[in-house]
This record gives C-alpha cells, structure tokens and sequence, in this order.
C-alpha cells in the first residue's frame, strides 16, 4: 500500500464497497441489512472515500475496482443556537458522519486528508458556516479544530417516578393529549418530521434532520433489533397542534415471573413545559416495564428536577454535539450575544487556513455582531475550538481558553467574550446522526 489513495465521490454503485469498509471499521454487522439498504442512510452529494490505488495484495482476488479505504459523507441539519435578544435561531449545520478508515490505512495521513477534504468542500459550498458531528472517540476530532458544544444527559428513573412540576404546568399537563404511533409508517413519519422542527424552533442546542430524509432516518430491521420492538412515536397535542413528541423504543424482560421490562427514548422534545411533563408522564407508566432510560437530556433539564436532582434520577454524561467553525466571521455574526463586547481575536486554523489571523468582534446591546479583519494588536488568542465549544452558549469560554492553549492578552477580554456567547439555558443533547 506505497501508492497514496486517491479521494472520489461515491455512487450508488459503490455500496458494495461502501458496504464492505463499514463492517470492517466498525465491526457492527446488522444482520438483514443489506449493501442497498445503506442507500437511505447516505446523501451521495456529500459521500467522499478514499480508493486504494494500488494492485490486490497477495491472497486478494483480482477486483474490478479497488477497495476503499477511508470514507465520510454528511447531512445537511440545522442546529437552534443563540439569537438576538435571548431569542433562539436555527442556522445551517454541515452534519460529518461515516468517517471511517481501513486498519491497513491507519497511521498514514488519511484522516487528516479526508478532514481537509470535507471542511474545504463545506467552504466551498457556503451552504453552512458551521460544521458538527459526534465523535466516536473524544480524543479524535479536537485537533481538528472542533469542540465539545453541548452534553448527553441520560436520565434513569423508574416506573411511577413522581414528576414535581409547579402547580400551573401540573394543572396544563392535564389538558394535553398524547397517543403513540408505530414508526416507520408514511404517517407517522411526517408527524414526527413536524413535531421534530416545531420543537427545534424552541429548544436550544436542537439538530434538526433534512426533510429529504425524514421519511428514512428510523428504517425498522426487524433481524437487526432482535426481541426489541419497533419504534414507537408518542405524540403530544394541545388545542389541536402538535407540541411534542417522544421516539421510544420497550424491552420485554421477565425475572421470577415478573414483569422487568426497559423503556429506552431516544428523543423528547416538546415546545413548552406542559407538553413534556405530559410525554414524561406517560413514558413513566408503561404497562410491564420498571425503567425509563432518557437520553440526550441537559444538566439544567426541568425533568431532572421534577425527580428531586442527581440523586434520584441517576445522571451519567457523555459529550454530544461537537462543533467547528468553518466559515469564522460569518460564523460569529449568525448568532446572537447576551452582552456587548469589543475585542480583536488572533486565530490560528491550519485546516481552514482562510479563518486563520486577527478578527475585531463587535456585539451591541441588541445581540447582533459584527466580525471583520483587523491589524490591531489581538486582545485574545482562542483557539478555534475553543469557538466551536462556546458556541451553542452552553460552554463558559473562560474555562476552554487556558485548557485548550489559549492565551488572554488584554486583562478582562476571556471574560468579556465568555460572558457574550453564553445562553439563560444550557443546549440539550443530539439527535443521533
């Protein structure tokens, strides 16, 4: 493997091969899943790979065409982020997934390769300033240039656990309707789709999938689950509009004849209080089942609160959504701040080497932010990571600089970003993408 793999775009005519890398990086076969099943889980507009260039190994058979050694596609989300006057914004998210590299590959530059590749083609495109993934492993992706921008808060409670919401949501609770749909029916679907974007508009930190996709994403492979159910949606109502909904999923389980079975919900989101005590509430008493497992939750979750804190509901955490900056000033002036501030930023950015130098950022009392080019001398040097952590609002930037080698220059000026970028509420976790 002397020659350097070439990078192409990838058809619906490399499944096959598509196919056969993602078993070997991952080692996660799903069984009755074909290679043209992997077509609905794929945007080819956005799926680059690696080609080896070189002749079969000894012991290969003669192939057609050569196998592939490193791949990444990605989805074109949005991502709810800080607006102006403590408002909420969806903006534009390239979405990275399917990075994966052959062993046989490993160690030579290839990841660093397809990151160049990918982040270039995102500037290029000028569909989205920022890009975001979840990262498989936490030590990967920082160095190129992403950060950490929001937490997954898994919440454990019981069936029957008492939910202690205030008086008036407890007593609006009550008046929202709920019923459960089986995914992943045409109807179903599109309610979900509709329940999904209506509670990004209000949530911060929300990923939001494409429409072209909203009719796939939960694709049921009845081998592949085994004893689990099928996915189920539990839609929330109130005067006939649609104000929430819950992707779940039970476990029969029987111990000395009794009834163990596990609830796990992937998504929960819900436009106002009432209507997710209201799923909440329903999730917590399902016939046979004596877990509810709650993901992508945040620290500051009024669901964590209701159970009484950490101790009853079991928190665990695990870093979510990681974001990078990859058009800088457009970037920064997309969101909004909560306080005004004026400093020159140095940033130094090997990958995207256009956002590379010194930028003036200016917010007003309103929120809104300028970002141009400067040679005055810098206040701050942050790494861009560092901007791609605080970017959801949920990350104290003061904390990041130090840890993350950067460097206050002008006495106060961490502090003055820091407290710009910040949100009233801490961003929930991702949807799985």
């Amino acid at each position: 493997m002397s020659d350097e793999p070439r990078l192409i775009d990838l058809t619906p005519d490399d499944l096959p091969r598509i196919q056969e890398l993602e078993d070997t990086v991952w080692f996660e076969v799903q069984p009755g899943v074909t290679a043209q099943d992997l077509a609905d889980r794929l945007d080819f507009r956005h799926a680059r790979a690696a080609e080896r260039a070189v002749d079969p190994l000894p012991g290969e058979p003669a192939l057609d065409r050569p196998p592939l050694v490193g791949i990444y596609s990605a989805y074109d989300l949005t991502v709810s982020v800080p607006g102006r006057g403590g408002a909420i914004t969806r903006l534009p998210m390239d979405g990275l997934t399917w990075v994966g590299v052959h062993p046989d590959a490993r160690r030579r530059g290839l990841l660093t390769r397809l990151m160049r590749d990918h982040l270039h083609r995102v500037h290029d495109r000028g569909e989205a300033a920022i890009a975001g993934l979840m990262a498989s492993e936490t030590g990967i992706y920082g160095r190129f240039g992403y950060g950490c921008a929001s937490l997954d808060v898994k919440l454990e409670l019981g069936r029957g656990t008492e939910l202690k919401a205030p008086a008036w949501v407890a007593q609006e609770a009550d008046e929202v309707l709920t019923h459960v749909v089986t995914l992943p029916t045409p109807e179903g679907m599109a309610a979900l789709h509709e329940a999904h974007l209506a509670c990004a508009a209000t949530t911060l930190g929300a990923v939001t999938r494409p429409g072209a996709m909203a009719g796939t994403w939960f694709r049921d492979f009845p081998k592949a689950r085994g004893a689990k159910e099928p996915r189920r949606l539990l839609l929330a109502r109130r005067d006939g509009q649609l104000s929430g909904y819950a992707v779940f999923r039970r476990e029969a389980k029987w111990e000395d004849g009794s009834p163990q079975g596990e609830v796990s919900v992937g998504e929960l989101g819900a436009v106002d209080l009432p209507s997710l005590l209201a799923l909440a509430r329903r999730l917590l008493d399902l016939d046979l089942t004596t877990k509810v497992t709650f993901w992508a939750r945040r620290l500051d979750d009024p669901l964590l609160w209701w159970t009484g804190g950490p101790r009853a509901a079991g928190p665990r955490i695990y870093d979510s959504l990681w974001i990078r900056p990859v058009d800088l000033p457009r970037a920064l002036t997309d969101r909004g701040y909560a306080a005004p501030c004026d400093l020159v930023l140095q940033v130094e950015d090997e990958l995207c080497p256009w956002n590379a130098g010194r930028w003036r950022l200016t917010t007003d009392p309103s929120g809104t932010a300028t970002c141009e080019r400067t040679e005055d001398e810098p206040d701050l040097e942050v790494p861009v990571a560092a901007l791609g952590a605080a970017y959801l609002g949920g990350r104290a930037l003061a904390s990041m600089v130090p840890a993350l080698h950067g460097r206050e220059l002008r006495p106060g000026a961490v502090g003055e970003l820091s407290r710009a970028l910040r949100a009233d509420v801490d961003p929930v976790g991702t949807i799985d993408f």
